[in-house]
């Protein structure tokens, strides 16, 4: 049996169609595969994609820098389709692919941004070990205030909850998607 099932515009009931209907105006402008799994639950969906919203689009990072911070998070957690959906948005948003490679190969990249560099210390650093040491905090801190830091950390505990989501729910990564070796 499938665990993951893409819903139907038809098949919502009201609560379902409001977070649906949020998503669709949203930034993202689409109902994302976790929010799927997630309008099992309406009132999680709702604050979820709400949360979604600020930590990919409402905070003082450059898209490059989010998409490093997601890369970095579902890395971690080996989160196929998460992967796969960010490392086009990643190209996009101008990550080199030799950055994209080493992030994928848990191989430390070279940044030519030195802000760059920062977000991924702060990332890899937490994920290495599971706490950020005194001197990449302040970096952070100094670099982006007391509101980034907070919102870095935001971002990525919310991807993780994302990666979770999509592991626990098998969501198959499309067709042709570049995938992450275990």
């Amino acid at each position: 049996m499938a665990r993951y099932r893409q819903l139907q515009e038809s098949e919502l009931d009201a609560a379902q169609r409001r977070v649906w209907d949020a998503c669709k105006a949203g930034p993202r402008g689409s109902v994302p595969p976790p929010v799927h799994v997630w309008l099992q639950s309406p009132g999680l969906a709702e604050h979820a994609h709400q949360l979604g919203a600020h930590v990919r689009f409402g905070t003082v990072f450059t898209q490059k820098q989010t998409e490093i911070a997601i890369l970095v998070t579902a890395r971690y957690w080996t989160a196929q389709f998460e992967w796969s959906a960010h490392v086009r948005l990643a190209e996009r948003a101008g990550v080199p692919p030799a950055v994209i490679d080493a992030i994928g190969e848990r191989r430390p990249p070279v940044f030519a941004d030195p802000d760059d560099q920062l977000i991924y210390d702060f990332c890899h650093g937490y994920f290495s070990r599971h706490r950020v040491d005194d001197a990449t905090l302040e970096r952070v801190r100094a670099r982006f205030g007391d509101t980034g830091l907070v919102d870095l950390t935001g971002l990525i505990g919310y991807y993780s909850f994302v990666s979770v989501t999509l592991n626990v729910f098998e969501v198959p990564v499309p067709a042709g998607g570049s995938t992450l070796p275990e």
